[in-house]
């Protein structure tokens, strides 16, 4: 958790995410529960539900910090939010002496196949933390003009942080359409009956080290995302997994059992597991 006046670091891939975003798991040590479960009780220091089922304390530390961020509006388009918007993934409401990081990842780039509410997903935080090497992938937006979409921001997509890098517009601003993409230097992180873990990679598959891999990430309910998988354009790639997937701590519920994370947390799991 933030001290008032602190400044957040990452001292692991995406470790310090769940403070500011409220998807917890992330990091090395013991997360806090997730913010965007916080209401008037759970501030107060009474608890919340992760996960459908386990019920978490909220640290004291936690809920002061939380009561220093603020809903506001968004300067593109005028969504208020909280912590960031869901749109145009931006941080938003951020407390002075706070300063919200930008990760880099292990990868060459990681390409969102989306395909769920962006207020729900958690994908979006990704792309708020590393916004020059996230791609979003909107299959979900029906209407790429109007004013709350990703679309609508795609080339503008985290650059509203002060100082930060304009990302490369052909490289990272949002697609409608999934690409063609080489067998040889993308993969897809989804844990079928033929993923391995990334370390675990035949040399026959010709992949490049991990900084020249394209990793293909799939946001959706899960038969969709099954659904997805077996899209023409995303049927040749191999799949790889998590070595030990994580204890979710995602507020959302879901009946899939043990062993299935939200995005951000899986996202975070593959990049320690690389990083080892």
């Amino acid at each position: 958790a933030l001290s008032a006046g602190a400044t957040l670091h990452l001292p692991g891939r995406f470790s310090g995410a769940a403070v500011v975003w409220g998807r917890s798991g992330l990091g090395s040590r013991a997360p806090p529960p997730p913010m965007t479960m916080l209401g008037s009780e759970e501030a107060q220091g009474k608890r919340v539900v992760g996960g459908g089922s386990e019920h978490l304390a909220v640290p004291p530390m936690l809920a002061e910090e939380v009561a220093r961020w603020q809903r506001v509006p968004c300067p593109r388009c005028h969504q208020r939010a909280m912590f960031y918007c869901p749109f145009c993934c931006s941080p938003l409401g951020v407390p002075d002496g706070v300063s919200v990081p930008e990760v880099r990842l292990p990868f060459k780039r990681c390409d969102i196949v989306f395909d769920d509410a962006a207020k729900k997903a958690t994908s979006i935080h990704a792309k708020v933390l590393s916004p020059t090497q996230v791609r979003l992938i909107d299959l979900f937006t029906s209407d790429g003009s109007a004013n709350r979409t990703l679309s609508r921001t795609g080339a503008e997509a985290g650059s509203a942080r002060e100082g930060a890098v304009e990302e490369p517009a052909a490289e990272c601003a949002t697609i409608r359409e999934i690409p063609e993409y080489d067998p040889c230097s993308a993969a897809v992180l989804f844990p079928d009956d033929s993923s391995v873990p990334l370390e675990e990679v035949p040399a026959d598959w010709g992949f490049p080290p991990p900084d020249g891999l394209t990793l293909v990430v799939i946001d959706a309910p899960w038969r969709r995302a099954q659904v997805l998988r077996r899209h023409p354009r995303l049927a040749a790639l191999r799949s790889v997994r998590l070595r030990e997937p994580p204890a979710s701590r995602f507020w959302r519920y879901h009946a899939e059992g043990a062993g299935c994370v939200s995005t951000i947390e899986a996202m975070a799991a593959i990049a320690r597991e690389v990083e080892r």
